[in-house]
Formats: structure tokens, C-alpha cells, sequence
């Protein structure tokens, strides 16, 4: 029988190694984090840049800084201390300059590039006397080909906690820089935008202003009087352009609450005199489709509120349109409530109601939403709805949209 041999059991695995725990001192972690808070507050170039120089004053203890960003011309002025000298100015700014050509670290030191934990070639001899310095890529959109640059006076000596901390400022001023283009991308669109529709709704206006004109001359028979079919033709006439003389102020609306350029003018309002004049707007509406505008604002009509009358207006004739539109019987009824020196007004109608779950998609622009197939037959931009909410929201109220009890769709506006 054969001897069998004793196998010796495989040594155990050796345990992975603990990660290496946070260098940072909780010094730096607060410094850091403030930096951040502060960034993210702003943006304002200078500013950032201010606030960089400062955590690179407070992190590192750097003499100088230097930061260049496309977006903001190029490079900033010297700040964290004190100036370096005139003839180490170029020097220290072609050390920026590689680290945004190479997006690397560099720095210029009687220094190890091994004690560092970098390459070779990412350290260089001083740029002037014994001066150090580091320069780090300003990464990501917007900041891409900006770098930073933190210098001290005289030899220092380094080590690679150092040159990481200083990658993160680097990173959270980049941060900083990117956020602020998106801003400054985002007004100039607006501006733009605003531009365009103000010089396009100009020019609309006068050729659709002289078509109401010379159709309202037909109507009233400055021509002779017309055949009934002429005179539905006409009357179609002014239907339409008067569809797209709204929609020339809707678009013009839009431009200017985008660019934060709408201008709101508050004055004590009645809200039964508001009620009165928002219900004349939409009374031939109403009546050619054989529906009952009912108000309920009783005990309430005397009550004044600082408002801004034209625009809470436009709001109410807003809503109450929209609400006959949709409105094939029943009625439409107006509702005021006042609780505190606050005020909510109501639209219900007896229509279809909102689909389910469309509360707020209703209110996005461009969107004609109904429960069932009307509103594919209704003419209309989709930008009414969207309007009066961002109208209500900029001059400090709130619109909101709900299906009712009873059916039908009910619209709250929060008065500001």
C-alpha cells in the first residue's frame, strides 16, 4: 500500500493593504472646503481669482500667484503677496505657459523629482536665483489651456503633499473658472437671444399692425359694404393676425424674462377692478362658444394689494382663455380668496381636465397638453401657460395647475 505524502497547506493570502489615510491636515481640509463654499458663490472672474490667490496665500503660503484663463483675456495680475521681480515675471510666466501646453504639473526647484513622486521632465531648475514655484493645468471646459501658477521667494523645500495640494486648488479654481464660463455662455445667449427677438418682433409688428388696420377698415365698410362671404373672410383676416400679434408678444416675453430684463411696476390694485377688466378681455370668447363666465369674489372686491396690475392681468386673461379654449360646455368660473394680505385666484373650467401626472409639464414651453385629442385641434404657441408661471415666480407668487373634484382643469395663482 502506498505511503501517501503530506501536502503542506498554501500560506494564507496576504491582507490587501489599508488605503492610506487622508495626508491632509484638518487645517487644510477647513481651507479647502471654504475655498469652495466661497467659488461656488460667484461667478465673477476677479473674484475667483481673488479667492484662489487667497487659499494659495492660506494653503500653501505662497509670496505670489498668477492664473491665466481664456475666458477672462488671458492672464491675471500677480497676487498672494508680494510681486515678483520684474526680469522672473517671463520666466515664471513660460513655466505657466508649459503647464498648459503639456496639462501637467511642473515644477521649478532645487528639488527631487523622486521626493516629489513625479517625472523627470516635470522639474525644472529655478526660473530666477533660488526662487520655487509650481505651475498646474486649469483642466475642464472653459478653463481648458488656463494654468496656475504659486510661487515663494528664495529655495523652499518641497515634498509631494505639497505639489498635490497645490493640484487641488489648481482643480477647484478650474472648477470655479468652468462654472463661471457656463454663466457668462448662458448671458451672452441670453442677450443675444433677447436681441434678436426685440429686433424680429419689431418688424412684425408693422406689417401685422397695418393688416388689422386695413381689415378693421373692411369691417366697418370704409370700402362698401361687403358680401357675407367677404365679410367672413375678413373677419378670419383678423382672427389670425391678431393670433400672431400674441404670439409676437409671447416670443418677446420670453426673450425678456430669459435675459432677467422684464420689468415689473407695483401699485395698490383693487382686485374687483383687476377681475372686471381680465373678464371683459375673454367675454366675446366665452360668448361665442355659449359658455358662463362665473365670478365668485364677493366680499372681496374692495380689497387692494400691491401688485403689478398689467402683468397679473395678463396672467388672469392667461388663464381664463386658456380655460374657455378648452371648454366645449359648462362654465368657467373665477374665484378670489384673501387670507393675511395675501391673495390666490382661481380658474376652473368644466373642461377635460389635465392628463394624469401633467401638472407640470403644462407650463413647460412650447407644450399643448389635454385630456384627449382637443388640443391638437386648438391653435396656439404653448408658451401662454409657460409665461404666466415664470411671470407669477419673477415677481415673487407662484401658478399652479391641478385637475378639480368635479373635472375640469383649476388653475391657483399665489398673488405675490
Amino acid at each position: 500500500m502506498a505511503q501517501e505524502t503530506a501536502v503542506d497547506a498554501p500560506p494564507p493570502a496576504a491582507a490587501p493593504p489599508e488605503p492610506d489615510a487622508d495626508p491632509r491636515t484638518p487645517a487644510e481640509l477647513d481651507a479647502l472646503r471654504r475655498m469652495a463654499v466661497a467659488t461656488a458663490d460667484t461667478v465673477n472672474g476677479d473674484e475667483i481669482f481673488a479667492l484662489v490667490c487667497a487659499a494659495a496665500h492660506a494653503l500653501l503660503g505662497a509670496d505670489f500667484a498668477v492664473a491665466t484663463v481664456p475666458l477672462f483675456e488671458g492672464t491675471r495680475e500677480w497676487c498672494a503677496g508680494q510681486e515678483p521681480p520684474r526680469e522672473a515675471s517671463a520666466r515664471l510666466l513660460d513655466l505657466l505657459d508649459r503647464a498648459r501646453a503639456t496639462g501637467e504639473i511642473v515644477v521649478a526647484g532645487a528639488l527631487s523629482a523622486a521626493a516629489l513622486e513625479l517625472d523627470a521632465a516635470q522639474v525644472v531648475p529655478p526660473p530666477y536665483g533660488a526662487a520655487t514655484a509650481i505651475a498646474a493645468p486649469l483642466a475642464g471646459e472653459g478653463a481648458a489651456g488656463g494654468a496656475m501658477l504659486v510661487g515663494w521667494h528664495g529655495a523652499r523645500g518641497m515634498d509631494a503633499h505639497t505639489v498635490r495640494l497645490a493640484g487641488t486648488v489648481a482643480e477647484q479654481a478650474a472648477a470655479a473658472f468652468r462654472n463661471a464660463t457656463r454663466y457668462d455662455v448662458l448671458r451672452q445667449t441670453a442677450v443675444r437671444r433677447e436681441r434678436f427677438f426685440s429686433a424680429m418682433s419689431h418688424d412684425l409688428r408693422t406689417p401685422i399692425t397695418a393688416i388689422m388696420g386695413y381689415s378693421e377698415l373692411l369691417q366697418d365698410g370704409i370700402m362698401g359694404d361687403l358680401e357675407p362671404h367677404q365679410q367672413e373672410m375678413v373677419e378670419r383676416i383678423c382672427q389670425v393676425s391678431g393670433h400672431l400679434a400674441q404670439l409676437v408678444n409671447d416670443v418677446l416675453d420670453i426673450a425678456k424674462l430669459d435675459a432677467g430684463r422684464m420689468e415689473f411696476h407695483r401699485e395698490p390694485v383693487p382686485l374687483g377692478e383687476l377681475v372686471d377688466e381680465a373678464v371683459v378681455a375673454v367675454e366675446p370668447q366665452a360668448r361665442g362658444k355659449g359658455l358662463e363666465l362665473q365670478l365668485d369674489v364677493d366680499g372681496h372686491r374692495d380689497v387692494v394689494l400691491e401688485l403689478d396690475m398689467g402683468r397679473v392681468r395678463q396672467i388672469l386673461v392667461n388663464l381664463l382663455s386658456n380655460a374657455v379654449k378648452f371648454t366645449d360646455r359648462g362654465a368657467v368660473t373665477l374665484s378670489v380668496e384673501v387670507a393675511d394680505g395675501r391673495g390666490w385666484m382661481r380658474v376652473a373650467d368644466t373642461g377635460p381636465g389635465l392628463p394624469e401626472g401633467a401638472e407640470e409639464a403644462v407650463f413647460e414651453e412650447f407644450m399643448q397638453l389635454a385630456a384627449g385629442t382637443r388640443a391638437k385641434r386648438e391653435p396656439g404657441s404653448g408658451l401662454g401657460l409657460a409665461i404666466a408661471r415664470r411671470l407669477a415666480r419673477a415677481m415673487g407668487g407662484e401658478l399652479t395647475a391641478a385637475n378639480g373634484a368635479q373635472g375640469g382643469a383649476v388653475f391657483t395663482l399665489h398673488l405675490p
